[in-house]
């Protein structure tokens, strides 16, 4: 019994055992479970708390994703801004320098319009001057070719008058021949009347004739002749302020002339009546040393004698001296045979 008790025993106690072992291991797996229930409880927990925070950051990452952009987009618009105001001011300086370049260029095209402007008046003015003087020129020379007789001098006096400098080197020669022919030729037939009247004793024709000769610019030989002529008949009239120069000018200019002494005697006598005293003795004095011979060596030591009485006591005293000076008044060139024709060389 004890061994069937033992052998029924054994089995229950397997059984036992074996539900025992089975207790404990679904406890275990129970515990193990309850532990993975909690492990998994704390994960989602924290897995929610992730997600709770991931969904934070991406909010914040999305606002702040947000406002980079609008800054993004303030920037750009600002860039924008700052482009468009670069462009406008780039353009306005490009705009402004073309057209201060433009504005240049045509004041210098206006400058340079109104220069030749001004040239084209004045080449047209010049132009107009040049043919005003030919037509001036043309009639100066008709005057001086197709008039009678001395009229043709009006051309001489135009031609003085008349502004060669715009003609060319052959029409002035041309005029300035003409006028040289023509003084000539008129003059000569003055100088030629000149000299009759003097030989006629008509002093005042011969002053009229002779100036009107020295007036047309002869050669010097020529006017040294004229000087005694006109000299001698401004003498003649008591003129001797005039008289004194022409008759200085042939003394000092011919003194190989046959009448040089004639000369040099009424030169002392002009002299002396312009108060010249000095001179008037001085010429006199010169006049004896050089023709000691003279026919009228008497006249100039009387001359001599006058201008000295004249230093010693005045202008009255001379004037009231003898006539010991006969050649004071009556010295006119009929009285003397050599002087009545030209001077001789």
């Amino acid at each position: 019994m004890r061994a069937e008790a033992e052998s029924t025993s054994g089995p229950n106690r397997n059984l036992s055992m074996a539900a025992e072992t089975k207790s404990e291991y679904d406890s275990k797996e129970l515990s193990e479970i309850r532990k993975e229930v909690i492990e998994s409880r704390n994960l989602v927990i924290k897995t929610d708390n992730l997600l709770k925070n991931l969904h934070a950051e991406v909010k914040a990452i999305g606002k702040r994703h947000e406002d980079l952009q609008k800054r993004q987009w303030i920037s750009s618009g600002v860039a924008y801004v700052l482009f468009a105001a670069l462009c406008v001011g780039g353009a306005t300086m490009v705009m402004s320098s073309r057209s201060s370049n433009a504005t240049a260029e045509r004041e210098r095209l206006e400058k340079t319009v109104t220069e030749l402007t001004a040239q084209l008046d004045k080449q047209r003015a010049e132009q107009t001057a040049v043919q005003a003087s030919q037509r001036a020129a043309n009639e100066v020379f008709r005057l001086m070719t197709n008039l009678p007789g001395d009229e043709r001098l009006k051309g001489v006096d135009e031609l003085v008058k008349l502004d060669t400098s715009r003609l060319t080197a052959l029409e002035r020669a041309a005029l300035n021949n003409q006028a040289a022919l023509l003084r000539r030729e008129i003059g000569d037939a003055a100088f030629e009347r000149g000299k009759a009247a003097f030989r006629r004793n008509e002093m005042k024709a011969t002053i009229d004739e002779i100036s009107r000769f020295v007036a047309m610019n002869p050669p010097q030989e020529q006017l040294l002749d004229a000087s005694f002529f006109l000299g001698v008949a401004y003498n003649n009239e008591r003129k001797h302020a005039q008289a004194v120069p022409l008759l200085a000018r042939f003394v000092a200019g011919d003194k190989r002339s046959k009448t040089r002494d004639y000369a040099m005697l009424l030169l002392a006598q002009s002299y002396q009546e312009t108060n010249d005293l000095d001179k008037a003795m001085a010429t006199v004095q010169e006049a004896l040393a050089t023709y000691p011979a003279s026919e009228f060596a008497p006249q100039m030591r009387s001359r001599q004698s006058s201008i000295r009485r004249q230093r010693a006591g005045g202008a009255e005293a001379a004037a009231a001296a003898p006539a010991a000076a006969p050649a004071a008044r009556p010295l006119v060139p009929v009285t003397v045979p050599t002087a009545a024709p030209a001077p001789a060389q």
